[in-house]
């Protein structure tokens, strides 16, 4: 499992620098793990550095309260972008410092619900608490209108360092850093991206004059091909949220929730059919090892994602194997010989005839 964050206290006992670097939750360590580590920090100042496209809104909330009833002093840096619930936890700082090369983004909270009318419109109102929490955050941090921080939340709103220190979001602005990100960053817009990215250069270090042939033409070429990736990106962006949302969804209507991150890091399912597909068989799974009286093997095997055909022979020998180890009494008990055992139909009549 891949580490997205790491704390270190410093060598003077009084500070400690918290590095997030990757996504929250689903493939990272949970924030039952962070908030344990943050609460045994005995500091007087806690050094926050972000870049993150987010990830699980519930990870970042309770990431976000732990960070903001620390006795200590959050100073929080967006090292390159604190997206989604990265901003989120963004916010839990005292103080937050932006580089001018560095981003913030903000969005309404996003799920799949699966079932009939009645589970989306339950989903929906789950969607609306989770975003008037969002609100509320964003407001007590930037002194913004509930309705200002709802317009900006509708419109996924991508903040550069200026704007977001104009608009509340953070505090100082700070010289450009060059910005090394440890996770994907194919999954940001191009645009966001291209600004991230220190340019390739053919001339000498301090060499900065434009290529001949940067005409506005040309220029506008690159701003529709940007724009194009980014809707690209985004759009990729989406379905993945949407197919980790509805594998969860699937796996908690089929009884399987405590499964669901098997079927997510499976590479093999890419689409909604696919975790349909594997779900089923998950809770046929289920239903073998149940018949064979082996029900504790089926988590493990789930986990395992181990093919239907190799759980059967799994099981097969499992169970023979457990067979060989009982004790079997093949002793046919006998019939006696003593009198009191003794029985004929001529007796029963003789006993009826003269009873004693």
């Amino acid at each position: 499992m891949k580490s997205w964050y790491s704390i270190a206290a410093k060598a003077d006992a009084k500070t400690a620098d918290i590095s997030i670097y990757d996504e929250i939750g689903y493939f990272g360590v949970t924030a039952k793990q962070f908030i344990g580590e943050l609460k045994a920090l005995d500091v007087a100042t806690v050094n926050l550095a972000i870049n993150s496209p987010g990830g699980q809104v519930f990870d970042a909330i309770a990431i976000y309260n732990a960070l903001r009833q620390h006795p200590a002093s959050i100073e929080v840096t967006v090292m390159g972008v604190a997206a989604s619930a990265a901003s989120l936890i963004a916010m839990a700082g005292d103080k937050i410092v932006m580089p001018e090369n560095s981003f913030m983004m903000i969005h309404n909270p996003l799920n799949f619900a699966y079932g009939n009318a009645d589970d989306l419109r339950e989903m929906a109102d789950v969607l609306d608490k989770i975003g008037a929490s969002l609100v509320a955050t964003y407001v007590a941090r930037t002194g913004k209108s509930e309705e200002e921080i709802k317009a900006l939340l509708d419109a996924e709103t991508w903040l550069n360092a200026e704007e977001a220190v104009a608009q509340g979001f953070a505090d100082e602005l700070q010289p450009a850093l060059k910005v090394a990100a440890a996770f994907d960053m194919e999954r940001l817009p191009e645009g966001i991206r291209a600004m991230l990215t220190p340019a390739a250069t053919d001339g000498e270090p301090g060499d900065t004059d434009p290529p001949a042939d940067d005409d506005a033409a040309a220029a506008a070429a690159r701003a529709e091909a940007e724009a194009q990736a980014a809707a690209q990106a985004a759009a990729a962006q989406a379905a993945e949220r949407a197919l980790a949302s509805s594998i969860i969804a699937l796996s908690a209507q089929a009884g399987l929730a405590a499964q669901a991150d098997a079927f997510i890091l499976d590479p093999s399912i890419r689409t909604e059919s696919d975790a349909a597909a594997a779900i089923a068989e998950a809770k046929e799974v289920v239903a073998v090892c149940a018949a064979a009286k082996l029900p504790a093997m089926a988590d493990r095997l789930i986990k395992a994602r181990v093919p239907l055909a190799s759980v059967r022979a799994q099981l097969i020998e499992a169970r023979a194997a457990l067979d060989a180890a009982l004790h079997t009494n093949h002793h046919i008990p006998q019939p006696t010989n003593s009198p009191q055992s003794a029985c004929s139909i001529a007796g029963i009549y003789a006993a009826r005839r003269n009873p004693s």
